[in-house]
């Protein structure tokens, strides 16, 4: 079990998990990186965040919101959940930035396997009676693939009504997520259990850059830097 309150004391951190259910976010991206090992996670999450702490700063763009970089507690995986204000205008700005930022990391930390970038959109948001820490950096992440795509959906209402009906013990607020295929489901929870969720994969988070025009939630806006640990 991750006991995430004991290790805030130690570290000091005052990281702030994203609000996945803010209203500006059209389009929720997420995505894996492949690392292998902890000090691999390790630099290309201050990798990643760096890179698009500086394409932020620079580039300035309106529609970027957040980004927020999580490591896999098997030290194997960094998962990565972008909130733009359209996919219209993520689309337009890593076609012209993103293989350059790539090309730059993988200089660095060759070897990274990236299984594909997923659009999601909120389909449900379940607000326990009791709310978990709010001030927890450890998620969990549950996913489902259908065939047909229907299907998607309605596993992500039932995982809604069984949370909403039996929460687990130290969750806060869930969301539930719909691909924007229809293809995919998707539970992101905040937790102080993270063993508390069956088949769900627990992350740590590593860092956050805001989009310009942010001002809350822990991240600092681009031209202040992205928020990360030490």
């Amino acid at each position: 079990m991750l006991d995430t309150r004991r290790r805030q004391e130690a570290r000091g951190t005052t990281l702030q998990l994203p609000d996945l259910a803010r209203p500006d976010a059209g389009t929720t991206l997420i995505s894996e990186w492949i690392v292998d090992t902890p000090e691999r996670q390790d630099r290309a999450g201050r990798a990643l965040l760096g890179e698009w702490d500086e394409l932020s700063a620079r580039f300035r763009p309106e529609a970027f919101l957040r980004l927020s970089c999580f490591a896999s507690a098997d030290g194997r995986v960094l998962l990565s959940v972008a909130q733009w204000a359209s996919d219209e205008a993520h689309l337009a700005f890593v076609r012209e930035h993103r293989a350059e930022m790539v090309g730059r990391i993988d200089r660095e930390i060759p070897g990274i396997r990236r299984p594909g970038l997923v659009r999601y959109r909120l389909a449900h948001t379940v607000v326990p009676d009791s709310v978990g820490d709010d001030t927890t950096d450890v998620i969990v992440v549950a996913r489902a693939e259908s065939e047909p795509a229907s299907h998607a959906a309605r596993w992500a209402e039932a995982t809604a009504d069984r949370l909403r009906a039996a929460p687990h013990p130290g969750m806060g607020t869930a969301h539930v997520f719909v691909s924007e295929n229809g293809a995919r489901g998707l539970l992101y929870a905040p937790v102080t259990q993270a063993n508390g969720v069956a088949g769900a994969r627990p992350y740590r988070l590593l860092g956050t850059v805001a989009g310009p025009g942010a001002v809350a939630d822990g991240a600092r806006p681009a031209d202040g830097g992205s928020a990360r640990r030490a």
